[in-house]
């Protein structure tokens, strides 16, 4: 899916007046006429707070901030699988000699997933240690979301640790 979001009119129009004059050169034509008919879509916003949010919404693979500013709307954009900064951070640099890596999250899953990194590679676990005092209260808060769950014996070993 490609989506441009931009508050400038006269820019969106400059963009569709491009993909008119590039599209025809391209040797996979067909294949990027469909896409652009099928996903996507040119939309002028009210601000680029306003385009920043929609980003976030679609939470997109690759993200490109073709901004003068591109750093100043950084700290907005907060769910795509990858970000590129500035007029020459093309994806293409990204994707294949920039440095991160190309596994991203897909399909809007860049809202609660990263790019596949390090940790990906390592095991973790959870170390859990709750002390006498803890167990006091935190036991009765268990207890009770146990046997809201259903989960009799969940409770119970909860319970059992009260004083």
């Amino acid at each position: 899916q490609s989506i441009l979001l931009c508050p400038d009119a006269a820019y969106i129009d400059r963009v569709q007046a491009e993909i008119d004059r590039l599209l025809p050169q391209m040797a996979r034509r067909d294949t990027i006429a469909a896409s652009l008919n099928g996903r996507g879509v040119l939309v002028q916003t009210r601000s680029m707070e306003e385009a920043c949010a929609i980003s976030n919404q679609v939470a997109p693979e690759h993200l490109e901030v073709s901004s003068d500013e591109p750093h100043r709307w950084e700290p907005l954009l907060r769910h795509a699988g990858a970000i590129f900064l500035g007029a020459y951070t093309s994806e293409s640099l990204g994707d294949y000699c920039a440095g991160p890596n190309h596994v991203l999250p897909t399909g809007a899953t860049a809202r609660f997933s990263s790019p596949l990194g390090v940790y990906d590679f390592q095991k973790r676990s959870s170390l859990i240690e709750v002390s006498a005092t803890g167990a006091q209260s935190l036991g009765k808060v268990a207890s009770v979301l146990a046997r809201g769950e259903g989960l009799q014996a969940h409770a119970m070993a909860a319970e059992m640790r009260l004083e």
